[in-house]
């Protein structure tokens, strides 16, 4: 039997429930979905749990179904592949090499790395994430006038200085990191011309490569010509392009590229998506008084609300594989090189998995919530997530704290992604 004819990969032959447009029709480009994707892609959960798109700029597959995407695509599937990235289209720059690779090789990879996320490097980051978070307060409550856009005051700055911090750069660059980060994001998942992401690369590689070479330079001035973890903390400071230098996968040293990747992946996944949850979870808590009211009466909630604004709204609202060899899909016959797109909106809504999904629920149980798969699943699991958790954390606690009396101020405003699902702009007033 063909791995065709077998479904390879966990899919089994089923009933053909595959619908077409004229079933349903759903874009996740048109502005209305952009605007506000969670009813937009439940429904299309409901209506259409695999769902082919053709639009002008790209053609792939949808699949909104939570044990399907959990267990059938993200539990390490050899058919469906990250080497080609994260998006509709295939990424160019830095394909099937480094982070953009299938096990063995990137779960070795990644087990390097995530030396760097353990819980007792995150219990170090916190003095300083939390230093900054006072910092960045103190300007709002020293401010003559007390409003503006909280994105900009606050849920910005803060990731944008940590990945700072983790990189060995000094923080006053944050406000170009976070640029940069916009502009890779944009040429990844919304530009439709081949290669748009190289000229990026391209621009930010003599910055980050004379970064490393001065993290090299550390080793030299030390005598050290094979470093290893000892050395980092220690002699090397305790930041991921030292944690590169002194790691080795599958036997070797990490190339020059492969550090310039790990530079590019942190101002790329661990800005926005952390920005957009801080964000995220303001807004809801602010929309609805009540639930800010309530959250000042019970701060215990704050790892509650956080877990609930990652099911409720995901930071990234689809994420990609792409098939290395044919497979059956739901009765439909999908050639190798598909791109399959899983909804985050519409496996996080699952009725089957979470009751009253399509509301926001800030005391659901934590062991309900974490259910959700914002931070995907498997080896490709997010490196950044403990991160991401604690800076969150930090600033909801803090923001209880010191700015009771936070409320909206105006009409918020999306970024302009429809990949990604976060807010650029929070207008808010306090004092």
């Amino acid at each position: 039997m063909s791995d065709r004819d077998s479904g390879i990969g966990g899919h089994e032959a089923e009933p053909r429930r595959l619908k077409t447009r004229a079933d349903h029709q759903f874009d996740p480009i048109d502005p209305e979905t952009v605007h506000d994707p969670g009813p937009a892609y439940s429904e299309l959960a409901a209506k259409c749990p695999f769902y082919h798109y053709e639009g002008k700029d790209y053609q792939f597959y949808v699949t909104s179904d939570y044990k399907e995407i959990r267990e059938k695509i993200l539990s390490d599937n050899p058919v469906w592949s990250f080497k080609w990235g994260d998006g509709p289209r295939d990424w160019q720059e830095f394909s099937n090499f480094g982070i953009l690779t299938d096990p063995p090789f990137h779960f070795e990879y990644m087990t390097a790395l995530r030396k760097g996320m353990a819980l007792a490097q995150i219990k170090a980051y916190r003095p300083r994430i939390e230093q900054i978070a006072d910092e960045l307060l103190d300007s709002m409550v020293r401010a003559k006038v007390k409003q503006g856009n909280f994105h900009d005051f606050f849920a910005l700055p803060l990731p944008a200085r940590v990945i700072c911090m983790l990189l060995g750069s000094d923080e006053s660059m944050y406000p170009e990191y976070k640029r940069w980060g916009d502009a890779l994001i944009a040429s990844l998942t919304m530009d439709t011309s081949d290669g748009a992401e190289n000229a990026q690369f391209e621009g930010l590689r003599p910055y980050f490569l004379d970064l490393i070479e001065r993290h090299k330079q550390i080793l030299r001035d030390h005598g050290i010509a094979e470093p290893s973890f000892e050395n980092w903390g220690r002699e090397l400071p305790a930041d991921y392009i030292s944690l590169g230098l002194v790691s080795k996968v599958e036997g070797r040293r990490l190339n020059d590229e492969e550090l310039f990747q790990i530079c590019t992946t942190m101002i790329t996944a661990g800005q926005e998506t952390t920005v957009s949850l801080i964000t995220n979870a303001v807004w809801r808590l602010l929309e609805v008084p009540e639930r800010w009211e309530r959250l000042k009466a019970e701060p215990h909630l704050v790892e509650n609300v956080i877990e609930e604004s990652l099911r409720y709204d995901p930071p990234i609202s689809a994420h990609f594989r792409t098939s290395v060899r044919p497979v059956t899909m739901h009765g439909e016959a999908l050639p190798e090189r598909t791109k399959l797109m899983f909804s985050m909106h519409g496996a996080n809504r699952d009725p089957k998995i979470f009751d009253d999904p399509d509301t926001f629920v800030m005391d659901r149980p934590l062991n309900v919530s974490k259910r959700h798969i914002s931070f995907g699943y498997g080896v490709h699991f997010c490196l950044g997530a403990p991160l991401a958790r604690i800076e969150a954390i930090i600033a909801l606690t803090k923001l209880v704290e010191r700015l009771p009396d936070l409320r909206l101020n105006g009409e918020r405003k999306r970024i302009d992604s429809w990949m990604y699902n976060g807010l650029k702009e929070l207008p808010v007033a306090w004092g």
